[in-house]
């Protein structure tokens, strides 16, 4: 039997126990690994870029939400497949409720705050721009306010959570070949439209279809099906990691590698390509590092980290009142005079003390959320 009959035997055979690396209900060093991508975006929309610019070296905030994306779609994916296996089942109700006391009491909160500002300050932010944020529809090409820009991402998380649960519960081998599809489908055909191959640009249905995958890369599901993937990759045994000899520095290297890859001035850097090669690095460190002991998982274990991490949905959801090089919000117009490094300090105390204000209110419902739990897994 050669390589690809064994891939898709494997790929196809029922899932029918837990691995022994996913065994453990929390992974720690995700939590720190979402501490330092909330940390790339924070430091990039408030200025960092501006002193490391000179030594050629660029922070991408996407790069920091691309994270996020990965390590929610393989944390997601591990819960329900473990929910699964356990009853039999995936309870999508109790998945629903859990989602929303999550991601909806914090957005309400923000919104309401946000409402209060534009009120006071004359913002001119429109009715329509609330509804569409609060329907996690700003994903669409649907026009808005810079206050509320980054809820992009939270309508990409809710849209998948609305959706790939539904076709994980009904199939398992379904999921996966859909998973694989668009995984592997739209960042081929963003690529080579990217490169205007003809086959593909040369009529009116390929460059729709061209569009419609640059857009779905940026916009839609895709990196969060990576760490989906990934996740369902080693329930299927395709990848063993305990067959593995995994060098002590590795996961730090290939994290490294796959932030420089994806930075506009990197050498080699082609759009889409770089992004999708990176995600796909940030998903095999997830894997060598939820339950190994490295240099990285030593480094994301450290309790600021861990901390950051903890706060990292708080901190991005009140960010978005501080981005920025200059002072353009009503609120910042009195530090006007201070050089940048001072600005980002001032902005990181600001944020850093309205996060752990939020999380303070966010706590009260996710201590109702834990009432739905059927698998403690934390994420």
């Amino acid at each position: 039997m050669n390589y690809l009959s064994i891939l898709k035997t494997k790929l196809f055979a029922e899932i029918t126990t837990v691995p022994a690396v996913l065994q453990s209900a929390y992974y720690p060093a995700l939590n720190g690994l979402r501490g330092v991508s909330i940390l790339m975006v924070i430091l990039t929309h408030f200025g960092l870029n501006k002193y490391t610019f000179p030594y050629h070296v660029f922070i991408d905030s996407r790069a920091g939400v691309h994270i996020f994306f990965v390590i929610s779609g393989f944390l997601i994916t591990t819960l329900l497949l473990k929910e699964k296996l356990k009853y039999g089942n995936i309870n999508l109700k109790y998945f629903y409720i859990r989602r929303a006391l999550r991601i909806l009491p914090v957005v309400c909160l923000f919104l309401v705050v946000l409402g209060i500002l534009n009120f006071i300050f004359k913002l001119h932010i429109l009715p329509m721009d609330f509804i569409t944020s609060l329907l996690f529809l700003k994903n669409l090409p649907v026009a808005g306010s810079y206050y509320t820009a980054h809820f992009w991402s939270l309508a990409v998380e809710e849209q998948f959570y609305l959706i790939f649960p539904v076709i994980l519960m009904l199939s398992t081998n379904k999921y996966t070949v859909l998973a694989l599809l668009i995984v592997i489908g739209v960042p081929l055909i963003a690529i080579l439209g990217f490169y205007h191959v003809p086959f593909l640009c040369d009529n009116h249905f390929g460059r729709l279809l061209v569009k419609l995958c640059m857009y779905a890369f940026w916009k839609g599901p895709v990196i969060i099906l990576i760490g989906s993937v990934f996740s369902i990759l080693l329930f299927k045994k395709v990848i063993k990691l305990e067959n593995i000899k995994v060098n002590y520095f590795l996961s730090f290297v290939l994290l490294l590698i796959a932030l420089i890859i994806r930075a506009p001035d990197f050498i080699c850097y082609t759009r889409y390509l770089s992004e999708y090669l990176s995600s796909l690095l940030v998903a095999t460190v997830i894997i060598l590092c939820i339950n190994n002991k490295n240099f990285l998982s030593a480094i994301l274990n450290s309790a600021v980290l861990l901390r950051i991490g903890i706060l990292s949905y708080s901190l991005y959801m009140w960010q978005q009142l501080f981005v920025g090089t200059n002072n353009w919000q009503p609120w910042m117009h009195s530090f006007s005079a201070y050089p940048v490094w001072a600005m980002i300090i001032i902005k990181l105390l600001f944020v850093f003390i309205i996060a752990n204000l939020s999380y303070y209110f966010e706590r009260k419902f996710l201590r109702i959320k834990d009432r739905y739990e059927r698998n403690k897994l934390t994420f």
